[in-house]
């Protein structure tokens, strides 16, 4: 089955190298690249299916990227959501994972690595570039304990054993194999997590953590 992706960049040059470069694998097709979220919503008109990734620029023309991923989300709630920046700015990282980024990675992209990391989006892990990763986690590991007391009485222990691995930015394959349970245990557990804390998303559940 083909990985769908879709490209919302301003700059001509970069979007055009990517077009190129996930074009040379037969399995990953562009449904849409625009240069604007206002561009999008036109030729969104016509698309039949929804992107599996999409990838963002922060600071397009118009509406930006940040405000783009709620927009985007009314229309495909399930879309991973990559954002793309030229900076490691902390308010910039928290505002996109709030709205419900799945994702952040810096300029100048490493295409290949997002090649080689597919099977970590497929597993429902995060593209996140190191220096992203490392303000993001450190900020949230900051504020875990304090809310993870607030929800002690909601969550089960292996619920908060979940949680945390999420929060560490791993996929579900890997807590499967952490917690020595099967991929569809951890998929139970997680959807079981959404429905108590009234949450739809893991760009949700980080939001619970950073705010």
């Amino acid at each position: 089955m083909d990985l769908l992706i879709g490209i919302i960049e301003d700059d001509h040059n970069l979007r055009d190298n990517i077009e190129k470069f996930f074009s040379l694998y037969p399995d990953i097709k562009i449904v849409f690249s625009v240069n604007s979220i206002e561009k999008f919503f036109i030729e969104n008109k016509s698309l039949t299916q929804e992107p599996y990734l999409i990838f963002i620029d922060i600071g397009l023309p118009g509406i930006s990227g940040i405000e783009g991923i709620s927009l985007i989300r009314k229309t495909y709630p399930n879309a991973h959501i990559v954002m793309i920046s030229g900076t490691c700015n902390e308010d910039s990282v928290w505002e996109a994972v709030s709205v419900g980024a799945n994702g952040y990675l810096l300029k100048p992209l490493s295409l290949k690595k997002i090649i080689d990391q597919i099977d970590i989006i497929k597993n429902n892990g995060a593209l996140i570039s190191p220096e992203v990763a490392s303000m993001l986690f450190s900020k949230i590991a900051q504020k875990t304990k304090e809310k993870e007391a607030k929800i002690e009485g909601v969550l089960t222990k292996r619920e908060l054993d979940v949680v945390d691995y999420l929060l560490k930015g791993q996929s579900y394959k890997e807590i499967a194999n952490q917690l020595f349970i099967s991929y569809s245990t951890v998929n139970d557990h997680i959807k079981k997590i959404y429905a108590k804390l009234e949450i739809n998303s893991k760009g949700e559940l980080l939001a619970l953590f950073i705010n």
